[in-house]
């Protein structure tokens, strides 16, 4: 949902490097007032405590506690239904871009086998 999108901009600019910039702030303001008020109050309490108020869902795993979710809650994150929140962290849920799958590198070539010579066995009648 757009809603949670805007807060994962606004924690990364609240926890990132530029978050004492001077435009920053403005930038800051404006995301929150984007975010409806008890999406925010709940965001900001999590703040207070020190901790990411998004995790990022990858493959069925809330990146905030490496817990998996419910079936039910990651089937409807994917379906993009409504806002989910983890239940063992607390923290707003949101799926990761899918990267695209590397691209496989090619066997490496094997160096051709030499074989031994084998040496002659001595020859019993001398």
């Amino acid at each position: 949902m757009k809603v949670i999108e805007r807060l994962l901009e606004l924690q990364e600019l609240e926890m990132g490097p530029k978050a004492e910039a001077p435009g920053s702030r403005s930038i800051i303001d404006a995301l929150r007032k984007e975010v409806p008020e008890p999406i925010l109050a709940h965001y900001d309490r999590l703040r207070a405590r020190g901790k990411k108020g998004v995790a990022l869902v990858r493959h069925g795993v809330c990146s905030g506690c490496q817990m998996r979710l419910a079936t039910g809650v990651h089937a409807a994150l994917l379906r993009d239904e409504d806002i989910a929140m983890c239940d063992n962290c607390a923290r707003y849920l949101l799926v990761a871009p899918e990267l695209p799958p590397p691209t496989p590198e090619p066997p490496p070539k094997k160096a051709p086998v030499r074989r031994r010579r084998r040496k002659a066995a001595p020859d019993p009648s001398a």
